[in-house]
């Protein structure tokens, strides 16, 4: 095995280790507090970090500049990833910013980065982010009065970089390829390799026994498939998702095999003659009993009615 490999899987087992918080009191009053800690990160690999929480934060150090991946809920959020990254920065290196989509929690935190920060973003998502973007913010500050209060007076800005499907990024010694491969929990998700490393900051696209969440018009399980099938191709040794703890590379097959075999199932259904209703019922009992341990099964039927219409037009 090679040393750096070595060592990358040695943190990552340190992370997870750290992530596993059981169900503790302290832990379930975690999990409703969106405000970032502002605590040392933990490293993923040699050039990578993760600030845990909502979301999980990716920073990626090089010798002249810095990448975050994601700015957590609001310009307070912001602000304390953007001095955690600085940290573990030299002095007077450039910084660069990039979101995984355009959720509340994901992308609105980016005035509190420093004058001069270079957001990039994939096109389609910057105008997804247009779209849609004060809806999700008005949803978020009904929620919470923290939500709320760590909302207030935010707006959204265009990023200063747009991509087609592809950006590469040179931070020194480390160089990060940004992919936009089609819409999946959204029209503009984006995925970010750091090449070196081999670590995947994946989004909502890839999770950690996470049920699939669909979030545009454009987005059903076929689609979904198919960017899961061109991330597979980049063979991450560890991936970082947003909402679930660090894994390996075999999250991706798990994703794989889950949509696939959701797809499946309702084309199945279908060819008899069951109704998208009748069958989300089906499925929903059918996921609830093969998937235990796993998270957002409550959105199968919504998954299912979303296979039903599809088209199937592409290939996934």
């Amino acid at each position: 095995m090679h040393p750096a490999f070595r060592m990358s899987l040695l943190i990552l087992v340190s992370i997870v280790g750290i992530l596993g918080l059981g169900s503790s009191t302290k832990a379930l009053s975690a999990a409703n507090d969106h405000l970032l800690s502002p605590d040392n990160p933990a490293r993923v690999s040699a050039h990578s970090w993760m600030i845990k929480g909502f979301p999980n934060i990716g920073i990626v150090v090089g010798k002249r500049a810095t990448l975050v991946v994601d700015t957590g809920l609001g310009t307070r959020n912001g602000q304390i990833v953007a001095n955690a990254a600085l940290g573990l920065s030299g002095k007077g290196q450039k910084l660069y910013l990039t979101t995984t989509h355009y959720h509340a929690e994901h992308a609105s935190g980016d005035a509190g980065f420093p004058p001069g920060t270079i957001v990039i973003r994939p096109r389609v998502q910057q105008a997804e982010m247009e779209a849609e973007g004060q809806k999700l913010m008005d949803l978020f500050s009904s929620r919470s009065e923290q939500d709320k209060e760590l909302l207030q007076g935010v707006q959204i800005k265009s990023a200063d970089v747009l991509f087609d499907r592809s950006y590469s990024l040179d931070l020194g010694d480390v160089s990060v390829k940004l992919y936009w491969f089609g819409p999946a929990h959204t029209k503009g998700d984006e995925l970010i390799l750091v090449e070196p490393d081999n670590v995947l900051f994946s989004g909502d696209v890839i999770q950690n026994k996470v049920g699939p969440y669909f979030y545009c018009s454009e987005c059903t399980p076929r689609t979904w498939l198919g960017v899961v099938n061109q991330v597979e191709r980049l063979h991450p040794q560890i991936v970082v998702p947003d909402h679930s703890p660090p894994g390996d590379g075999s999250l991706i097959a798990s994703e794989r095999d889950f949509l696939a075999n959701l797809q499946a199932r309702a084309d199945a259904l279908k060819s008899e003659g069951k109704s998208a209703s009748d069958a989300g019922v089906i499925l929903a009992a059918e996921f609830a009993a093969k998937y235990q341990g796993w998270t957002g099964l409550n959105h199968i039927r919504e998954a299912v009615r979303r296979a039903y219409s599809d088209s199937g037009t592409g290939t996934p």
